[in-house]
């Protein structure tokens, strides 16, 4: 008599695979595309505090270039430090409409912050707090090789840091209702992005980490997991000097709206290639994210929707009856801020080719990847000069019916790029670069 196969564990990689995406599939359909009523006075969840702990203040404001991490521990805690305030930090201070707020390095749905970002070293585990610039001393443990043991496909070598970019499950749903765990995909992908950039220009040889036990990074940081999981995990090597060059500090979202100008083309392609880079995940991507330019007022760039070549750097046309403006419900910000905008950038993606091999976990893992594509977008407008601002109120339907040859590929994020309106909006930077000695 034949027996049943012992049921995979809850936490097997890859997911078993009957699953095969139903479940994200179904809450797709139902939550993840088309933009729910927003509840403008519902509030966030606060930002994560573990109260009684060390705390351990960072210097402020940190120096750029900073100290390489192999100088010993007062130079590796600055390091730290100026790692940390570019990744997630307070790096200006922003002055809207609703008051003065505090402006981070990265931009977040909603400007909920979701996100929240844990740092392992030989040193033990902290928490990092945006607001204080300080760590939060978890433990002295050196828990490395217990979250690399974690991973679907650790590292040859030891990491000297590992990054956990975690998630509040429910810090945007109040707002947001279920639409808010996409946004919280996409988040973590900015975060992820950010600190890709950041440890790549130190020399780090980062890599990111999608594939993984869900359970056992949660347990060893000591989380709920029905209040907070973790979502992305990056790994890197000793950094040298985190110098970050001048699109670091100066990028943020576009408040102020655009000029309805024309921007050249010849500032667009080198944003699109930037975003097009190859992503060092942990995961080959089954069909990655497209970029769509939809153009309005681009010099030599005829108006309509082309599709970005990343092997020529050419934009191939693909359908001449679109404006950024109509990928926007109509009455909503998203078709004003369309319509002064120079164009749009689609960032596209094929949900079905990764559910087979990656189950359910295909949608986290895809939207991350738009993210960090999100943040590339942006990092490379600043340096082009232009202003950038993320949005994720398109109308999917309308969206993806512009992309007529490849109707397998479906919206993820849409970034509007342009001349930001006047100064934009007035803000203080708390730091800046180190000038020559």
């Amino acid at each position: 008599m034949r027996t049943a196969p012992p049921a995979p564990p809850p936490d097997a990689y890859p997911p078993p695979a009957e699953t095969g995406g139903a479940a994200a599939r179904r809450y797709h359909a139902r939550h993840g595309s088309v933009l729910p009523a927003i509840d403008p006075a519902a509030g966030s969840t606060a930002p994560k505090h573990h109260p009684g702990v060390p705390v351990l203040p960072l210097p402020f404001p940190p120096v750029f270039p900073s100290p390489p991490a192999d100088r010993g521990p007062a130079a590796f805690l600055e390091s730290l430090g100026a790692l940390l305030a570019l990744l997630n930090g307070v790096t200006r201070v922003d002055w809207t409409d609703a008051g003065v707020g505090a402006g981070r390095p990265v931009p977040s749905g909603g400007g909920t912050y979701p996100g929240e970002v844990y740092a392992a070293t030989a040193s033990g585990l902290c928490h990092y707090l945006p607001s204080a610039h300080a760590l939060e001393l978890l433990s002295h443990a050196d828990l490395r090789a217990g979250l690399t043991r974690s991973l679907d496909r650790p590292p040859l070598e030891q990491p000297e840091t590992v990054l956990l970019i975690t998630s509040r499950l429910d810090a945007n749903l109040a707002r947001y209702g279920p639409f808010g765990h996409r946004l919280q995909a996409l988040d973590t992908g900015v975060l992820t992005g950010q600190a890709l950039t950041l440890l790549e220009s130190a020399g780090a040889a980062p890599m990111a980490h999608a594939r993984f036990a869900d359970d056992e990074p949660g347990r060893l940081l000591g989380l709920d997991p029905g209040a907070e999981r973790v979502h992305a995990v990056v790994t890197a090597r000793t950094p040298g000097m985190i110098a970050p060059d001048a699109p670091l500090l100066r990028r943020r979202s576009a408040r102020s709206g655009f000029e309805p100008v024309a921007v050249p083309s010849a500032a667009l392609l080198p944003v699109l290639e930037e975003a097009a880079r190859p992503i060092p995940l942990d995961h080959p991507a089954p069909a990655d994210c497209d970029l769509y330019v939809v153009a309005h007022r681009v010099t030599g760039l005829e108006a309509g929707c082309h599709r970005y070549d990343p092997r020529t750097g050419r934009l191939v046309p693909v359908a001449g009856d679109v404006t950024p403006r109509s990928l926007f419900p109509p009455g909503g910000p998203g078709e004003l801020a369309g319509f002064e905008a120079a164009c749009a950038v689609l960032v596209t993606g094929d949900y079905e080719s990764g559910y087979p091999e990656h189950g359910d976990r295909w949608y986290r893992m895809l939207n991350l990847r738009a993210g960090v594509v999100g943040q590339r977008i942006g990092l490379a407008a600043a340096r082009a000069g232009l202003g950038a601002g993320l949005r994720c109120d398109v109308d999917t339907a309308a969206a993806d019916a512009v992309l007529r040859a490849h109707p397998d590929r479906t919206t993820l994020l849409a970034a509007l790029l342009g001349q930001e309106r006047g100064s934009g909006a007035p803000a203080c930077h708390l730091f800046r670069p180190k000038g020559p000695s």
